[in-house]
């Protein structure tokens, strides 16, 4: 009695493990085709290393079955039987070995004579593989690092799509599409997994980054193509800080229509944007075209957005869409923002031209658009500003202008009151930087009077000298201040002082552009938001300031827009800000000291732009092929990485797994790894399509790459 009692309590334990293998296999056929199980014949261990083997059998490795278990990167699952939970699995090794020549039932074969034995083959197949995570399938639960124990001939599976997509996190989240899931040998499930990039994480910043002609700017076109087809009162703004006019083709069609998986499935029914919004700096030298090519004395604000808004279309869109532009009409929205209407071959566009005003700008935010400037510097610039609005009464600043002129008479040692003495000193550095077609210097400095001011260039000149010689600054403090003026009013896009009204009687500094009145307009169109830096480039200006100053007070304006808005607990929409090209904006601190100093100096801006946009809804997606030029800030901000084909030294910084760094290098174009922590894996691979708007690439064209 007493052994047949043992014996029962035997078999109960035998009992219970059957009926868990038999319920895993089961469940298994519902969750995915079984491919193999974890091995009897090595002990299973899960570490922290969390690496397992499995078996699979010949009949499955050869079959079409066994395609997710013949490459490297592919995800398997195992049903782990005690709790049915499924644990998902990547594979990082295939063991294969010909067993008869192992044990030598084969002699080994002839170096004369080659002759195959493919009995040899029909072996079982070892497989690696990295532990990832684990669900409860059978309950709406999200994914967690798996912890739980494998037992030995477990049911591994290769799961079905819309299984693989749960135990990877990849939700129907709202998000820009960024393409198909895939290992760095192709599509995973033939690129019927898409994956986007929730709005979370664009308003927790992103990186993207790879070698030129890896895919980055397609990959962001596409993204923004995908978002504004979905357009609702949820989608955000998109504002594309464009260097190489690459983003006003947004609205185009592509030369031809991608017909690969990934555009079949994951971009299905993404289209162009049917509008556009172009915000491009004026500089001086433009004002001064229209004066000379329409022979107009005295000109109007819109008479010069007519003419600005004409010249930019025909150099720019009919180029590429070879038709001319359409009922333009050109306004001022609430005495600020020149705003100007038009139609082109694939619907409306809005054009802003953008100009700097510091009359109305706190110290602080002038001294930003001058990095490097000492604090010396700085404390006698707020002086300066301060003092002239306690004697001139004014709630303005001086313009720029003023305070340059006032340096250069106190450097020429010029009293104030002198006014002779005063005109000749400060004649050449005024006169040029103010367009007065068919005035004389004199008229300009000493008779018209300056809007807003109503006094004459010459007396803010002289007040602010009053305050200078009050403040007796350092030879060296005022020199340096002047030259950080001198080469900020030379970007032509601070400060622009016109002609302005019939008759010409009056100096009006432009307005600088309201983000509320340029969101409003690509709001009520459903359309992206350019701020194109290099139509100004090529228009004559040599250097990259000017578009960098318009790229930093751009950020902090819309940044200070936002923050008003949630100051007055406005629920806005959210702004993505796109910065290509962000080393050239952001770069590290190297060179000279004055250089270093004006590199932490944006940093810092950065820095608060970027914490300040998490919470008022502006994200930051910043773009470069040289990580490594790139500010260390930048790397710190983005919570999610993109990386696409690169070298493993440009990517030091970006704390890249070993075994993604190895492949960098040889992934093809618009294949990339994405880390972030919105997915619960840590990181995946995408592939994304071909252009789904115009995208002129010689390359593209010729080859179809």
């Amino acid at each position: 009695m007493e052994r047949v009692a043992t014996g029962a309590r035997e078999r109960g334990p035998l009992d219970t493990v059957s009926r868990l293998l038999e319920q895993a296999y089961s469940r298994a056929s519902r969750y995915g085709d079984v491919v193999g199980r974890i091995s009897r014949y090595s002990r299973v261990e899960v570490s922290e290393e969390g690496l397992v083997e499995f078996d699979v059998e010949p009949e499955v490795y050869y079959s079409e079955r066994g395609g997710a278990v013949q490459r490297i990167g592919e995800y398997v699952a195992v049903v782990e039987p005690k709790s049915g939970r499924l644990v998902l699995l990547r594979i990082v090794a295939i063991k294969r070995r010909d067993e008869l020549a192992v044990i030598g039932v084969e002699p080994p074969l002839s170096s004369y004579e080659f002759k195959p034995e493919p009995s040899g083959l029909l072996t079982t197949t070892k497989v690696k593989a990295r532990i990832l995570l684990e669900l409860d399938p059978e309950v709406d639960s999200e994914p967690v690092p798996a912890t739980i124990g494998l037992e030995p001939q477990s049911p591994v599976i290769d799961p079905k799509p819309e299984v693989l997509a749960k135990l990877l996190g990849l939700r129907s989240e709202r998000g820009p599409v960024i393409g198909s899931l895939a290992t760095p040998s192709g599509l995973v499930k033939g690129g019927a997994l898409t994956v986007r990039l929730p709005y979370r994480a664009l308003l927790q910043h992103v990186l993207i980054t790879g070698t030129t002609g890896s895919g980055k700017t397609t990959l962001i076109k596409n993204m923004i193509a995908s978002m504004y087809s979905e357009w609702s009162q949820n989608t955000p703004v998109v504002v594309a800080v464009d260097m190489n006019q690459d983003f006003i083709q947004l609205p185009l069609e592509p030369a031809r229509s991608p017909s690969d998986p990934v555009a079949l499935t994951a971009y299905k029914g993404v289209r162009p944007p049917r509008a556009l919004v172009v915000v491009t700096p004026l500089p001086l030298r433009v004002v001064e075209v229209v004066y000379e090519e329409f022979s107009i004395d005295r000109i109007s604000l819109l008479e010069i957005a007519r003419s600005i808004a004409r010249m930019y279309y025909e150099e720019s869109i009919e180029p590429l869409v070879g038709a001319k532009m359409r009922d333009l009409n050109c306004l001022v929205k609430e005495g600020r923002s020149v705003v100007c209407r038009a139609q082109a071959p694939w619907g409306p566009l809005v054009l802003v031209p953008y100009v700097i005003n510091t009359t109305i700008l706190d110290s602080d935010k002038v001294s930003s658009l001058m990095p490097g400037l000492t604090e010396a510097a700085r404390a006698l610039l707020e002086r300066i500003r301060r003092g002239f609005r306690r004697r001139s009464k004014t709630s303005l600043y001086p313009p720029l202008q003023a305070i340059l002129g006032a340096l250069q008479a106190y450097n020429d040692g010029v009293r104030s009151g002198d006014r002779n003495e005063l005109f000749e000193s400060i004649r050449e550095v005024i006169a040029p930087r103010v367009i007065a077609k068919g005035v004389s210097d004199e008229s300009l400095l000493r008779t018209i009077k300056l809007e807003g001011f109503d006094r004459t260039l010459e007396d803010l000149v002289d007040d602010c000298l009053e305050v200078l010689e009050l403040s007796n600054p350092h030879r060296e403090t005022y020199r340096a201040l002047y030259r950080r003026l001198l080469s900020l009013l030379d970007t032509e896009i601070v400060d622009v002082a016109v002609m302005g009204g019939w008759p010409a009687s009056r100096v009006t500094l432009m307005s600088e552009p309201r983000w509320e009145d340029i969101v409003s307009e690509a709001e009520m169109l459903g359309a992206p938001i350019v701020l194109d830096l290099k139509w100004p480039m090529d228009k004559g200006l040599e250097s990259l300031e000017g578009p960098r100053m318009a790229a930093y007070r751009m950020l902090q304006a819309l940044i200070e827009w936002k923050h008003s808005q949630w100051a007055r607990r406005v629920l806005g929409r959210s702004i993505v800000v796109v910065i290509d090209e962000a080393h050239q904006f952001f770069p590290q601190e190297r060179g000279a000291r004055e250089e270093q100093e004006a590199s932490r100096q944006v940093a810092s801006m950065i820095s608060r732009i970027a914490r300040m946009g998490r919470a008022r809804g502006v994200g930051l997606i910043f773009s470069t092929h040289s990580p490594k030029d790139l500010h260390d800030i930048i790397v710190q901000l983005a919570n999610t990485k993109i990386i696409l084909r690169t070298e493993p030294q440009h990517v030091e910084r970006l704390d890249v797994p070993g075994e993604v760094k190895e492949v960098l290098p040889r992934l093809p174009d618009r294949l990339m790894v994405v880390l972030s922590h919105v997915y619960r894996g840590g990181y995946i691979f995408v592939q994304t399509t071909t252009p789904l708007t115009a995208h002129y690439d010689i390359s593209y064209q010729l080859f179809g790459y």
